[in-house]
């Protein structure tokens, strides 16, 4: 599980670089949200200063900055690609 989100990182980078359609990064992003979501919600619950954390809009943040990750890493997959594969 540690080492799981960089895996799929890793499966981003090599979906922009077989140049698969974009699409299937928001589906890499939303299953990195959900394996990421359990051990984050675990860290706000044992902060004291955030009693009151709402969960739908710490799920979209969640989302939100996973496409924006995974997206990135699709996209330099994509510019290797495009140096180097030819």
């Amino acid at each position: 599980m540690r080492y799981l989100p960089y895996a799929l990182l890793l499966l981003s980078f090599a979906l922009g670089y077989a140049a698969l359609p974009y699409g299937l990064v928001g589906v890499v992003a939303l299953v990195a949200t959900f394996l990421l979501f359990a051990p984050r919600r675990r860290a706000l619950r044992d902060q004291p200063q955030a009693p009151d954390q709402n969960l739908l809009l710490d799920g979209a943040f969640l989302l939100a900055s996973q496409l924006l990750i995974h997206f990135v890493a699709f996209a330099v997959g994509v510019l290797v690609l495009r140096s180097f594969g030819g």
